[in-house]
């Protein structure tokens, strides 16, 4: 399949050019006081909320704290039925093994001594031919493509669990993966299949013991949309060495020639398999259904034109909670910083927004949900119609943490200093989302922007950051963050350790910044050449 890289080419108007900050907005961000965001998050990083996991009581406290103030305030509700919250679906299902089931022809094996399920998402029956792809990597500049002639379209795609490369192919000399060269998993969805059957690796043989000991659960937003954080959507089956054997048995495709292919580097050509091959796997499972909320709230914006031009402004709700217990007893997680400091920000944004001027376009304000176990209400939300009419994300994550002047604490490489904020996405992405920080650095000038992070190459550019699913759908995005800290997903992160002068800066620089691109003229838009590593975006 050929990959193109999107090169969006807009040109935008200048910001709007008056002299200096607005004198209301500027006393709406300096109303921004660190007694009113450290009370916030006192209450949602308090042990009684027990870390706001997805669902969970705490989470539910959480949320009604959130809808009170923003009915306070007087904010627009953008929920379900009237409310601040809106609810999205998560399926979880728990694979049945007695009753799960491969079978070709007159061939039927049994679970765990011939196949293991490594990933699914919901239960039911797929069944189509084989179509067996080698290690299923295409690069078509090095003149690889197993993909040539054959049709995935229904079919189950037979490829080398062990991810090794052909001989003379080095990851090096691939390129950059989605542009440069692909991978079975990504060709496999787009193509069609109905799923992945494995063929075992060593590390497979040695761990298949451990594996069959685990029961698969599938879990996920229903439906399924995005990619950052997502499960994989195809079903995922591993045969076993004997399984491969029986599959094979008179076709063309030796099951000798399959099983050495790892070890000689060699990969045979890759084939469909006879039509009597038609396999069959019937995924049995007990099935749950969740019904977690964003809180979700609108500031209209104050001209006609440009209203419905939304900028959103969101940041997790919930915290990464887990197991055990410190040595002083401590066994629950608060994520007070990740992302109790984003929360309350956002608390303070919404009241600034309220009490200054208001500005041309209309913000959404977001407390989403599910951040720690798959990005869902973002990725909810992203997809969703609300986001049809967003044109710019900003995302608030972890914003309460300073690392001491020359201090060298494990865990801290990559936590900023005094006075200083991570900031991602524009430089990269935005002229007008760029412009729009420059002019909040030089006249509201709370704190310094630390933009080291925002480089294509780096994690934290993409995937890892809640705009992710935004940048899927092409929308320019800015992040604001503090960076990792050795509290980081850990009992210890506590409110006492937050840092309230520097939580009280960023918030009030979230807030600049967002008034200043929402009041602009310039509709902000990706209007630099997209990264590589975005070849999948979508644009707008």
């Amino acid at each position: 399949m050929r990959r193109e890289l999107f090169a969006l080419v807009f040109f935008a108007a200048p910001l709007v050019g008056q002299q200096g900050p607005n004198p209301k907005a500027m006393k709406a961000a300096r109303a921004i006081v660190a007694a009113d965001l450290m009370r916030d998050v006192g209450f949602l990083a308090s042990d009684e909320l027990m870390g706001r996991a997805t669902p969970s009581p705490g989470l539910d406290a959480a949320g009604a704290y959130i809808s009170r103030r923003l009915k306070q305030l007087g904010i627009k509700p953008m929920g379900d039925s009237g409310s601040y919250l809106q609810h999205y679906t998560i399926v979880r299902a728990t694979l049945d093994t007695a009753q799960t089931s491969v079978s070709f022809g007159a061939q039927r094996l049994g679970w765990g001594n011939d196949f293991l399920i490594q990933s699914f998402l919901a239960p039911g029956a797929r069944e189509g031919r084989v179509v067996y792809v080698g290690t299923g990597i295409r690069a078509p500049k090095r003149g690889l493509d197993p993909y040539a002639g054959l049709d995935l379209r229904g079919k189950w795609v037979l490829v080398h669990a062990s991810q090794i490369r052909p001989r003379n192919v080095t990851t090096d000399s691939l390129g950059v993966v989605g542009l440069d060269y692909t991978t079975v998993l990504d060709e496999a969805r787009t193509r069609g299949a109905l799923g992945l059957l494995l063929i075992p690796s060593a590390a497979n043989l040695v761990g298949w013991n451990a594996m069959r000991a685990r029961v698969p659960v599938g879990r996920d937003l229903d439906p399924s949309v995005g990619r950052a954080y997502a499960p994989y959507p195809l079903p995922q089956v591993l045969l076993s060495s004997s399984a491969i054997t029986r599959l094979l048995e008179g076709e063309q495709l030796s099951s000798a020639s399959v099983l050495s292919a790892d070890s000689l580097r060699q990969y045979p050509k890759p084939v469909e398999l006879g039509a009597t091959k038609t396999l069959k796997v019937e995924f049995s499972a007990s099935v749950t259904r969740l019904q977690p909320f964003n809180v979700v709230g609108l500031v209209e914006g104050s001209d006609p034109r440009l209203r419905n031009e939304w900028i959103t402004v969101s940041t997790h709700l919930d915290g990464a909670v887990g197991r055990g217990t410190t040595a002083s007893g401590d066994s629950i997680f608060n994520a007070a910083d990740d992302n109790g400091t984003g929360s309350a920000g956002n608390m303070s944004i919404a009241r600034a927004l309220m009490a200054g001027p208001r500005p041309r376009r209309s913000v959404l304000l977001v407390w989403d949900s599910g951040e720690e176990t798959g990005l869902w209400g973002s990725r909810f939300l992203a997809y969703g119609p609300l986001a049809d009419t967003v044109v710019a994300h900003f995302t608030v994550d972890m914003i309460g943490r300073t690392k001491a002047p020359g201090s060298s604490v494990a865990g801290e490489e990559e936590l900023s200093g005094p006075g200083e904020v991570f900031v991602s996405g524009p430089g990269v992405l935005s002229t007008v989302l760029d412009s729009a920080l420059a002019r909040v650095s030089r006249d509201y000038n709370f704190i310094h922007f630390d933009r080291r992070f925002e480089d294509p190459k780096h994690e934290f550019f993409y995937p890892r950051t809640d705009a992710a699913p935004y940048i899927e759908r092409g929308i320019a995005y800015v992040e604001f963050f503090t960076g990792l800290h050795a509290d980081y997903h850990r009992q210890t992160d506590e409110v006492s350790k937050l840092d309230p002068v520097k939580f009280e800066a960023v918030t009030r620089t979230v807030y600049a910044t967002l008034w200043t691109v929402a009041d602009g003229l310039a509709r902000p838009r990706i209007d630099k050449p997209v990264p590589p590593v975005l070849w999948f975006m979508t644009p707008r």
